[in-house]
């Protein structure tokens, strides 16, 4: 199945306040049937691992949402947005124009298609390196084995801060699964867990930069803010043999619809690329903060 992006230019009317996620300006546009109506039915399922994600806005090549304070756009100013998903031929009717928001009025229209290319890759030399765009949720739940979790189905354990490259690329697996229509099950389970260990047991960490960021997800029915926790920065690293090409696979996959917990309001985006040897062992040091 081939996946396609479509990134579109959001341009306010006037000044306007964005919600604390502002990916919700986007599922907002997709939902009055004016920017991908045929989506409408798999935005609104309940489904854990659906096949879609929507990024927040981006501005000055940032994502736009609040860790505290509110996020203003001065009217006039063009933004951006994507939306990933499996491809269909009415992707390819798509119209823009002005549309009404709860959040202000915006000039939208189309700007790029990208879609996946499902050909492997001609070479995976050099090292895998992961970009966390926004705060990525990651269980660590997903190192234990399917006998144990359910056991520990109710146990909290939150989100991983630190993330392996076991629990990055595993997380990436998912996202390959739920293209192909194989989102739960014992035998995927248990391959995601062999593939976790695996991975951390023969990658090798060149270097990394990551910080922990809390984001403002919306209120709740006493007005109370609600919050997340996830990391953002990047870790680098290398696999040997084989395993390699199937983790480019992965990760390629996880480009376009994200990694871990709530990807339909854009948190878990990711970019992903292949980098030479030397850039990697040029930096380790002076790029490796907290």
């Amino acid at each position: 199945m081939q996946l396609i992006r479509m990134t579109f230019t959001v341009t306010p009317m006037s000044d306007v306040v964005l919600p604390p996620l502002s990916s919700k300006v986007v599922k907002y546009l997709m939902l009055s049937n004016q920017v991908l109506p045929f989506l409408q039915e798999m935005v609104k399922s309940g489904e854990k691992q659906k096949p879609l994600f929507i990024s927040n806005l981006e501005m000055n090549g940032k994502r736009l949402f609040s860790t505290g304070e509110p996020v203003s756009v001065k009217g006039g100013v063009r933004m951006f947005a994507s939306v990933s998903f499996p491809f269909t031929k009415e992707a390819l009717n798509v119209e823009g124009g002005k549309v009404s928001t709860p959040y202000g009025e915006f000039q939208v229209s189309l700007k790029e298609i990208t879609f996946l290319d499902e050909s492997p890759p001609a070479s995976v030399e050099g090292n895998l390196k992961v970009w966390f765009r926004t705060p990525t949720l990651l269980s660590s739940k997903i190192y234990l084995p399917p006998f144990l979790q359910e056991k520990y189905r109710r146990y909290n354990a939150g989100f991983s801060l630190i993330p392996s490259p076991g629990l990055v690329v595993a997380s990436a697996y998912r996202q390959y699964l739920a293209v192909l229509g194989k989102t739960s099950g014992y035998e995927n389970d248990m391959k995601t867990f062999k593939l976790t260990v695996m991975v951390n047991a023969l990658s090798r960490v060149v270097g990394y930069n990551l910080h922990p960021v809390t984001a403002i997800i919306g209120e709740d029915e006493k007005g109370r803010l609600r919050k997340t926790r996830g990391v953002m920065g990047w870790i680098e690293f290398d696999v040997p043999g084989s395993l390699k090409r199937r983790i480019v696979k992965y990760l390629e996959v996880g480009s376009f619809l994200g990694i871990g917990r709530s990807r339909g309001i854009g948190l878990g985006e990711i970019s992903f690329r292949l980098v030479k040897e030397r850039e990697g062992e040029a930096k380790p040091e002076a790029e490796r903060t907290m």
